[in-house]
């Protein structure tokens, strides 16, 4: 019994068990063609090695089966399609039942017959005449086209993508030429390429800094800021952290960093890497006269200055945690801010060998048990601040960071709303006393005041950090100052109407009226509706003025030997 059989080509196959693969010499003969990129040849009987062209699949198809040959090799040397016995068994699950003058195909189940073939010349082989024409839908010229051709009917699909159709036989092409180029492509997928390593290696701290500017956020700062900027050293990966009222005031601050950092360390900055931005422009002048190599990145190329944009992250992410943990209002970002790096310099990491930056700035490991809850509950000593002898020694109080300038702690006093420096505090790291609805009420308004214009001065005392003036009783204590401008003074800045409305305390006029009323902040605390905008005073007279001890609670007069009287102000956070 013959069954009629049918391949995708017209070609005669003969069973060999001694073959591993089947091959053919017609490339006509393959479902798919794809070129082979391997090394390998057959080998035949005399030990010469044959080239292989293509490798893909075909099928034999009956009226009631169709039969897989898989990895059908085309060898145009090969004088004879080869059929493996073995790979067509496997394949198929079925076995030869060879026979003096003919051969069964049968399933290894049932043992029907599925094939037949004759044996010619000393030969099995499975015949052409038997041969009839397999379904046109499954091959059919016009299925066969260019690699081109292809790409631009799918729709200009990716490399991968078209590799995969041609392995899994659903298109045919014609050539071998699989890497094209389609000019089309990169008109409308063009994308940013990945970086690698630039290659910067440094030896020494300043051989490198990075630098770059964050914001606006939607408010100010409870401290008059709207950005800030960070310096980065390449080598120690270091991190110092300016607040800045505006971007122009970068070109200010990296001067005061250069001084500080250059007679901290003996040892000159060489190379600064920035981008483009205004704020960077005029320094890059300034850069040339003093020898600074300013490295720019690429327009629209934050990724190459990842280290400094990686840093800014990682400063806003993790100040929103802080700010989240003691539920603060946002306008306390910047102490959020500051505190962060702070820490940060302070943390060990794998790209310095598990060492601090601050270790391998300073050659000295820093000292973790003076660390504390941002956000706590905390009493600093208060009793050198009393007015009689039965004041309470304490006060409750937020920590509210570290000071750059002393070795204590920054608390704000809840209920007068000061920000006292202290070393002596006793610290509840358990309890967070902005959350609770009525401590986040009396300091985030919910009358905002309308829109004024607010004129800031010229603040000293960021960075570098101003000298303080210790209470005459307590040298280990110490108040904010206020600083007045010996500079130009600064542009008007427009207060938006949000919570930002606040006013600022380190407002020339709002000194003048501090001074001048007998209720210290309370006279501002409600500003009349009729007139929204504070009228302003030059701040050199305002630093002329010595104001006794009873004008005002949150004014303090401070007296040297050495010097004149001076004006400090103790931050008032009462209309917040």
């Amino acid at each position: 019994m013959q069954r009629n059989l049918s391949s995708t080509g017209s070609v005669d196959w003969f069973p060999d068990t001694g073959a591993n693969q089947h091959v053919t010499p017609d490339l006509a003969t393959l479902t798919a063609s794809e070129p082979y990129l391997g090394n390998d040849n057959l080998h035949v009987g005399d030990g010469k090695g044959l080239p292989i062209s293509h490798l893909n699949h075909t099928k034999i198809y009956t009226p009631n089966r169709s039969f897989t040959l898989s990895n059908v090799l085309h060898v145009p040397a090969i004088t004879k399609p080869l059929l493996s016995v073995q790979k067509f068994c496997l394949d198929n699950n079925v076995y030869f039942e060879f026979h003096p003058r003919v051969f069964y195909v049968k399933d290894l189940n049932t043992h029907e017959v599925l094939l037949s073939g004759q044996s010619k010349d000393g030969l099995y082989v499975l015949t052409k005449s038997s041969v009839i024409l397999a379904p046109q839908a499954y091959w059919s010229p016009c299925t066969s086209a260019s690699v081109d051709l292809w790409h631009r009917r799918l729709g200009h699909p990716t490399s991968r993508i078209f590799h995969l159709l041609i392995s899994k036989n659903k298109i045919i092409c014609n050539n071998k030429r699989l890497n094209f180029q389609c000019q089309s492509c990169p008109l409308g997928k063009s994308s940013c390429l990945s970086l690698g390593p630039t290659g910067h290696k440094t030896s020494a701290p300043l051989e490198l800094i990075f630098s770059d500017v964050w914001g606006p956020p939607p408010l100010f700062s409870s401290d008059g800021y709207r950005y800030f900027v960070i310096f980065v050293d390449a080598y120690t990966k270091y991190v110092w952290y300016y607040p800045l009222v505006a971007k122009s005031d970068v070109y200010s601050v990296f001067h005061q960093f250069q001084t500080l950092v250059e007679r901290q360390f003996s040892l000159k900055i060489k190379s600064v890497q920035t981008d483009w931005g205004g704020q960077y422009r005029k320094l890059s002048i300034f850069f040339q006269t003093i020898g600074i190599h300013h490295l720019l990145i690429c327009p629209h190329t934050h990724e190459q200055n990842g280290t400094v944009e990686r840093r800014h992250r990682h400063i806003v992410e993790t100040g929103l945690t802080l700010l989240g943990q003691y539920k603060t209002p946002f306008l306390f970002w910047n102490i959020s801010f500051e505190t962060f790096v702070y820490l940060i310099n302070r943390m060990p990491t794998p790209v310095l060998a598990h060492r601090s930056p601050f270790d391998c700035l300073f050659q000295r490991s820093p000292d973790y048990h003076f660390l504390r809850t941002l956000g706590c509950l905390c009493f600093p000593f208060l009793r050198p601040y009393n007015n009689h002898k039965l004041d309470f020694h304490s006060s409750p109080c937020v920590f509210f960071g570290y000071s750059s300038s002393h070795l204590g702690y920054r608390c704000l006093d809840i209920t007068s709303h000061r920000i006292y420096i202290s070393r002596h505090v006793r610290f509840h790291e358990h309890v967070f006393p902005f959350d609770n609805s009525e401590q986040i009420a009396k300091v985030s308004t919910t009358t905002p005041i309308p829109p004024a214009t607010v004129t800031f001065p010229v603040l000293l005392n960021h960075p570098p950090p101003p000298t303080s003036t210790s209470h005459p009783n307590s040298p280990q204590h110490s108040v904010l100052p206020l600083q007045t401008a010996t500079q130009p003074q600064p542009p008007t800045i427009l207060w938006p109407s949000s919570h930002a409305c606040l006013f600022n305390p380190y407002d020339a006029g709002l000194v003048r009226q501090l001074v001048s009323s007998p209720h210290g902040l309370g006279a501002l605390s409600s500003p009349s509706s009729t007139s929204p905008t504070m009228a302003r005073i030059p701040a050199d007279s305002v630093s002329a003025y010595s104001p006794s001890s009873t004008d005002s609670p949150v004014l303090e007069a401070a007296s040297s030997s050495s010097s004149p009287a001076g004006l400090q102000l103790m931050v008032d956070l009462s209309s917040y």
